[in-house]
């Protein structure tokens, strides 16, 4: 087995989710080289441009790795963690780990694809994630074990990898004004330094009754009031250049620091305990934090007190919901300009939780491997040694989870975004049982309008063209798929060991379960969808060369839900 320092090891998680992107996104032919008894099989990217170049790039598969083939090409989706180091330049015999470098030699396999300088600034991009990876992994060096005992706020520091296979995964690229971001600046943004400025309430649109809910925390921190034709708003201090370009008669009335600590999304922040106050601040960056920038519009911010009342009423009432409670964001009618200064009020629920002696763990946490062990979170929680022990263990996590994610689907067309950063797990104290999960972040969250309409919901109030809402039934169960089976489960699995023990065999059975696998069964045609022959795939590479984010590129890939 290879060992890398903590510099390569960096370079490697980039590297591993470019390579398996390229290949899952049909940018170049895959195949599987056979080696020696008790040697790993190689994975073999060669062009579609020019097949006669041959093998361009051959990197080794895992032991266990499940890859399907069709007339000797590779044709099921690889998994980033299938794949390990070394990583070979096949003309030269030359190790490389340099994701940029990689990609700058496979692009000329896709050049009908992505201009060169859209390529050189994937490169520069690559390498920004991992130059940041590896900070995270010095980070991660010195964090505690945690236990159930520990804050919903340690739990998400726990995250280092970012996001399990997009390629920029661990990415901090400012936009300007704002100065860059380099990886010494990642501590820094995990307590961030907040400033509170005064706004002239013309140049902004309040949502619900912000100033009101705010207003303890202001008198906490001694913020100097302002005067009624002005709005008090706390930002991220980082965040100033942008917001004073934008919106040039906001006045600085205080900075603070260490008061908060960032969250895994890196701008929503939960306000230390000793301040006493019980929401959540998310608030605009204007960084782009791997595929998007982090700004907020006026659609978020009108709409998360609309989809908080639908959401309270038709979730079930072990899927808790951080509410959205208030929030402001600047009028402009150019909604771009508007996004640089946002706020939302979020419940923290974490004073819910202890009184019902639950701890909040951010889902994807259960997944993650602390520094120097090589045991996930969920195993060491629940002492999983054996194979069995995690399959059981699993099937109770799917079972409750589906059970309270997809009858809203099936009943009120409502599609939450439920990939592991977005769900918390709601998990007892004392006995360690997932009691539920809780929900947040609704920019993600798809409802379908004729659904709605037939069961006389309102959400008139949302301003129009927002992305959560669409005509498309099948737009709302793709994003599921996508966030729900592929990326939070599909992880899960993984990390256990599951893939090819049984794990898709089980999501597959409690699906059937939960939606009903016969005729009959109202979640049918849902479950239907979800084990069809072939699945979407969200092409995350191409989608940036044609500069795209909001609008999927999307490939039909083989269905994860048949792998045994």
């Amino acid at each position: 087995m290879t060992i890398l320092s903590r510099h390569d090891r960096a370079l490697f998680e980039t590297t591993k989710r470019v390579l398996a992107e390229i290949v899952n996104e049909g940018l170049v032919y895959a195949k599987l080289e056979s080696t020696a008894t008790g040697e790993p099989q190689i994975l073999c990217l060669q062009s579609i441009l020019n097949p006669q170049d041959g093998t361009l790039v051959k990197v080794p598969i895992k032991a266990g790795a499940v890859i399907e083939t069709k007339d000797d090409l590779v044709v099921s989706v690889v998994r980033p963690d299938s794949l390990q180091p070394p990583v070979i330049i096949a003309d030269t015999r030359n190790g490389e780990l340099d994701p940029g470098t990689l990609f700058k030699f496979l692009s000329t396999s896709f050049s009908d694809v992505a201009s060169e300088r859209v390529v050189d600034e994937i490169v520069q991009e690559l390498r920004n994630s991992a130059a940041n990876q590896e900070k995270w992994l010095e980070i991660s060096e010195s964090q505690p074990l945690l236990s159930l005992k520990d804050r919903s706020a340690s739990w998400e520091r726990t995250l280092i990898y970012g996001h399990p296979s997009h390629p920029y995964h661990r990415l901090r690229f400012a936009q300007a004004p704002l100065k860059p971001v380099t990886a010494a600046d990642i501590p820094e943004m995990l307590n961030p330094t907040l400033a509170f400025v005064s706004v002239p309430r013309a140049n902004l649109r309040v949502t619900g009754h912000f100033e009101q809910e705010l207003q303890p925390l202001l008198e906490k921190l001694e913020i100097p009031k302002t005067t009624g034709d002005r709005v008090v708003v706390p930002c991220l201090a980082q965040q100033l250049p942008s917001i004073h370009q934008r919106f040039p008669d906001t006045i600085v009335l205080k900075l603070i620091a260490d008061c908060a600590d960032a969250q895994a999304s890196m701008r929503t922040l939960t306000i230390r305990p000793e301040l006493e106050f019980k929401y959540h601040l998310k608030l605009s960056l204007a960084c782009q934090i791997t595929s998007a920038l982090r700004t907020i519009t006026p659609w978020t911010t009108c709409g998360g007190p609309v989809q908080t009342e639908i959401l309270e009423n038709l979730l079930p009432k072990d899927l808790w919901v951080f509410r959205e409670v208030a929030a402001v964001s600047g009028s402009q009618e150019d909604f771009n300009e508007a996004r640089h200064l946002s706020c939302i009020l979020r419940d923290s629920l974490e004073t819910r939780a202890r009184e019902n002696d639950e701890t909040l763990i951010i889902a994807a946490a259960l997944a993650q491997k602390p520094s120097g062990d090589s045991r996930t979170y969920a195993e060491i929680l629940y002492s999983l040694e054996t194979i069995s022990q995690k399959r059981e263990w699993f099937r109770r996590y799917v079972t409750v989870l589906f059970e309270l994610v997809l009858p809203p689907l099936v009943q009120y067309g409502i599609g939450l975004e439920g990939h592991g950063q977005n769900l918390v797990a709601r998990v007892c104290r004392r006995t360690g049982q997932i009691k539920g999960f809780a929900v947040r972040d609704f920019g993600g969250v798809r409802m379908h309008v004729p659904t709605l309409r037939n069961h006389g919901v309102r959400y008139d109030s949302l301003p129009p063209g927002a992305a959560t809402l669409t005509d498309d039934l099948q737009n709302v169960w793709s994003k599921v798929d996508h966030s729900l089976l592929q990326n939070h489960v599909g992880l899960l699995l993984e990390s256990l060991g599951l893939e090819n023990h049984g794990g898709w065999t089980i999501t597959h059975e409690v699906l059937s379960t939960v939606l009903g696998s016969d005729k009959g069964s109202p979640g049918y045609t849902l479950f239907e969808y979800f084990t069809k022959d072939t699945m979407p795939f969200k092409c995350f590479l191409r989608m940036r060369m044609e500069g795209k984010y909001r609008d999927y590129i999307e490939r039909e890939v083989p269905n994860l839900l048949h792998v045994t």
